[in-house]
């Protein structure tokens, strides 16, 4: 049986393995012996059958999920390197509000140590002060964070499991999203308001959708809601994929957005990249 696994250690900051070294990386994600909590491979691959079916040569895909205490899992996809960029393990989806609550219940984190840059989108503002989430959005993308706030995440995250949890580069990011084809949206060339939660009610959602509602807007690997739903930070501060209220020139998979990095904006969120 397949597994990521992940040694307990001091949390340092990343570093992207040397070339020479990726084809180690790659087997030490299956052959490690202590997992992070646990991290185990899903058998449900049906969201990658989806995506796979409209490919002539879909590539093949091992969905891994990495487990954080009191957390739904996380469930990651290996991405393989293209050029300059070497494989790694995305998550398939958005970080979920139930899914980065434990870090706000265990550490008592209230992103005072980076305000948001405007006062009427402060850190978390529809959690009205509770330290638990709204409870009818626990699988909606977690939002109202700046890109210091996903950080914080990370950096307890990969002390709590031993693995490094990050923030996807923007290299990282964009080859997830168009492949190494250079896809024009994550699911290919052609526009499909029905493969994304993006510009118009008429996709079923007035705002923030559940993440993973869009199985059709999956990429070739797997990985889900790169188009729309929400704004995803990168590791540079930069914002990718387009919210749930702008239309296709902006979920486009090469668009990249500048925004100031302390707004923590109701449309801001993130996905994380994990290594062993």
């Amino acid at each position: 049986m397949h597994a990521l696994t992940c040694r307990r250690t001091h949390h340092t900051p990343h570093r992207s393995p040397h070339p020479k070294h990726a084809r180690t990386l790659l087997v030490s994600l299956a052959l490690l012996a202590t997992a992070c909590s646990a991290v185990v491979p899903r058998a449900d691959t049906s969201h990658t059958a989806t995506a796979a079916n409209a490919y002539a040569n879909p590539r093949p895909t091992t969905p891994h999920t990495l487990h954080i205490p009191g957390a739904p899992p996380i469930e990651l996809i290996h991405v393989p390197g293209h050029g300059t960029t070497n494989p790694f393990w995305l998550a398939r989806t958005e970080l979920t509000y139930a899914q980065f609550a434990p870090f706000v219940q265990a550490t008592h984190y209230d992103g005072s140590d980076h305000p948001s840059s405007r006062p009427s989108e402060d850190f978390l503002q529809d959690w009205n002060g509770n330290p638990t989430p709204p409870p009818d959005r626990l699988d909606h993308p977690v939002c109202y964070l700046n890109v210091h706030h996903a950080r914080a995440f990370c950096v307890w995250a990969s002390r709590t499991t031993g693995c490094t949890v990050r923030l996807p580069t923007d290299a990282e990011w964009e080859l997830a999203a168009r492949g190494p084809e250079g896809r024009t949206f994550p699911w290919g060339d052609e526009w499909d308001l029905q493969r994304c939660n993006s510009g118009t009610p008429d996709d079923g959602f007035a705002g923030s959708a559940p993440v993973g509602s869009f199985p059709r807007g999956a990429t070739p690997e797997g990985v889900l809601d790169l188009a729309g739903n929400i704004w995803e930070w990168t590791a540079e501060g930069h914002l990718r994929g387009g919210p749930w209220c702008m239309g296709p020139d902006t979920v486009k998979s090469a668009f990249v957005a500048r925004e100031d990095t302390e707004r923590a904006d109701d449309k801001f969120g993130f996905r994380v990249v994990v290594e062993p």
